[in-house]
């Protein structure tokens, strides 16, 4: 038997009373399989995730829909009595979340239909991000106008009707859906602005939206996918950019308006301070490559502080011009774990690499002329290791 949708006609409603149809053991211990006559939750379906709360005061965890049938894993001690009424109390915060930023995102796919000729090809609506995706890619300037429009359809507050139009009726109908639907459709409509088959719970009218927000692009090869928040999240999101904006501020003691040049600025003394750096390190490399001796035999390994990379393959290489044997250098610290780099005339630099992989877990591999790799390990273990080495 079909589960009566109450949520169809009673969205904002939080509380309902219904009748157990049955009830099995869930794949959770504690846990069951509950259908009922009718439920408020909503399941779920069409890229949405399930209403929140509880049914007699028991966790509602899961709630799907399977050939209109929808079942709730609830968890709590003892089974529900088929034919007995129980108690459901919906988490209004969750739904009316979803509600925001699913009618939200009716207002942009529509825009974008009407505006571009782009279809909605996908979404996704979770409890931590909302997506959508379109077969078209707009450019920034275009984003920006499309968020506008949006937001200015929530301003002019029209109605959002949901309704079953008869068989006949639906047929002369145009409307977007991205899938066929067999049997009845529910078409959800905002006023002037889009008509769209839809299965979830949206709000009576766009100003209770409150706010869109388009957040990130993402291009593929045919189309974009969209970050995007509604209402509430949109609201929390930009209360938390606006205090990291308030942070950055400060720490850069200029207006926010002001603040990315000032994260520039600090950026290029960086860059320039990093340049200055490396160029010591080069020159103090040079010093300890001149007082080794050359025409040695013997394996020469060193332990350094944190080097760019070319400064270190620079330094190995000098190295290998002082000994027959192999020559490296191990940049970082104990606590940090070092960045190694070993070559070697006429040795096989693959040796050395093997050895720490085997007795320390060092990564890494290379050619017989020159390897690099990374291990977490004390100098003296290192040595130790490379001690195996002819």
């Amino acid at each position: 038997m079909a589960t009566e949708k109450l949520y169809d006609a009673r969205p904002y409603d939080t509380e309902f009373t219904s009748e157990v149809v049955s009830c099995a053991p869930g794949k959770a211990p504690g846990t069951w399989q509950l259908v009922l006559a009718g439920t408020l939750f909503f399941p779920e379906e069409g890229g949405q995730t399930p209403d929140r709360g509880t049914i007699d005061g028991a966790k509602v965890c899961d709630v799907q829909i399977q050939d209109e049938v929808i079942t709730h894993t609830v968890k709590r001690a003892e089974p529900f009595a088929p034919g007995a009424s129980v108690h459901g109390v919906l988490d209004w915060d969750h739904r009316f979340s979803n509600m925001q930023n699913h009618s939200g995102e009716h207002i942009l796919s529509g825009l974008l239909h009407s505006l571009y000729g782009f279809e909605n090809v996908g979404f996704h609506l979770s409890d931590r991000e909302v997506t959508l995706d379109t077969s078209g890619q707009l450019t920034k300037e275009q984003l920006d106008d499309l968020e506008r429009r949006a937001n200015e359809v929530v301003y002019r507050n029209v109605p959002v009707t949901c309704v079953y139009p008869p068989k006949e009726a639906l047929a002369k109908l145009s409307y977007r859906s991205k899938k066929e639907i067999d049997g009845p459709v529910r078409i959800v409509t905002i006023e002037g602005v889009d008509v769209c088959a839809c299965c979830a719970p949206h709000v009576a009218h766009t100003g209770e939206i409150g706010l869109i927000r388009i957040l990130d692009v993402m291009r593929t090869s045919s189309g974009m996918r969209l970050t995007i928040l509604c209402g509430g999240r949109a609201l929390a999101d930009t209360r938390k950019k606006e205090d990291a904006l308030a942070a950055i501020s400060h720490l850069v003691n200029l207006p926010k308006e002001e603040a990315a040049a000032g994260v520039q600025r600090f950026a290029d003394e960086i860059a320039a301070k990093k340049e200055e750096i490396k160029s010591l390190q080069v020159e103090l490399t040079a010093v300890k490559l001149a007082a080794i001796p050359g025409g040695q035999t013997k394996n020469l390994f060193l332990f350094e502080g944190p080097l760019p990379n070319i400064v270190q393959r620079n330094f190995v290489n000098g190295l290998c011009e002082k000994t027959s044997g192999l020559a490296g250098v191990f940049a970082g610290s104990p606590q940090g774990g070092y960045v190694f780099i070993i070559g070697g005339r006429g040795r096989d630099a693959r040796e050395a690499a093997s050895l720490l992989r085997e007795k320390l877990g060092a990564r890494g591999g290379g050619k017989p002329e020159m390897v690099t790799g990374s291990v977490h390990a004390e100098e003296k273990q290192i040595r130790e290791a490379l001690a195996a080495l002819s």
